[in-house]
């Protein structure tokens, strides 16, 4: 649901939108309960930290952070509630603050204003070739990737065989990562990301990788990480993608929630905004 009942019809009626609120969730049958989120970050001008342009101004700011910015509000005051077996698509065109959600969602950006309550483990699939290094082997790699998303070494050792089979990199795991081809090393980020399924999977857009044999896997396997997991949030372009996935749509214009409500109706409400 847009923010509250009266925000929420007051901004669908400036866009000229039939406002709609939906029941609401009790927070024990909650997953993710966002009240009131507001992101905003500061805007760097081209001369903020030009040394020779401005010399006491670099080292102020660099050592005391006090040089005032214009603060740009990517997310203003956006609330609503994902329940358990919800599959939420965050609808939006570019630049309505879709990935800033997902991202302050998955705990990379902490929200300005607000309160957020995740119930479980929340996990992003955004970068899937993040924290990767050329110069370690493909198998060293999966450690360190691993051990970034939080896992024992233990745990770590026992998904190995699986990962590399996944992969299909064999013959080339003890080789350095800066040695693979872009497929190789696609087929491993995407079988390192998707080793432990997450209660909450957070998905900005969804992931195709490798050859046509390798997306079939990738395929089902996403299809599984969607099945297993206890409640999804989308962000996509693709609404046919949304029509197979999502049971709500959260529509989303400048960083305001418009509607928060079943997916048909939420991208009744996208279209009649942006037609």
């Amino acid at each position: 649901m847009p923010r509250s009942r009266r925000e929420g019809a007051d901004e669908a009626a400036r866009v000229g939108v039939p406002a709609k609120v939906v029941p609401f969730v009790s927070p024990a049958a909650a997953l993710i309960e966002a009240r009131h989120i507001t992101f905003r970050a500061p805007v760097f001008q081209p001369g903020d930290r030009h040394l020779l342009a401005n010399p006491r101004r670099f080292l102020t700011d660099l050592y005391f952070s006090r040089t005032r910015r214009s603060m740009l509000t990517i997310l203003d005051d956006v609330t609503f509630t994902l329940a358990r077996g919800q599959r939420l698509g965050v609808i939006g065109p570019n630049g309505a603050g879709k990935s800033t959600l997902l991202r302050v969602l998955a705990g990379i950006y902490q929200p300005t204003a607000g309160r957020l309550e995740v119930r479980g483990t929340a996990k992003g699939l955004f970068d899937i070739s993040l924290g990767m290094n050329p110069e370690a082997t493909g198998l060293e790699n999966i450690y360190m990737r691993g051990l970034q998303m939080g896992l024992k070494l233990r745990q770590i050792k026992a998904l190995v065989p699986e990962i590399v089979a996944f992969a299909e990199l064999e013959e080339a795991i003890e080789k350095p990562l800066g040695t693979y081809s872009t497929g190789m090393r696609l087929r491993l980020a995407f079988s390192v990301s998707t080793m432990v399924e997450p209660d909450i999977l957070l998905l900005d857009e969804w992931i195709g990788a490798g050859d046509v044999g390798f997306r079939q896997k990738v395929k089902a396997r996403m299809a599984s990480l969607v099945e297993k997991s206890r409640g999804l949030v989308l962000a996509s372009h693709n609404t046919a993608l949304m029509r197979s996935l999502c049971t709500h749509g959260l529509v989303l214009s400048r960083g305001k929630a418009l509607f928060c409500g079943p997916l048909d109706e939420a991208l009744e409400v996208y279209e009649t905004t942006t037609g």
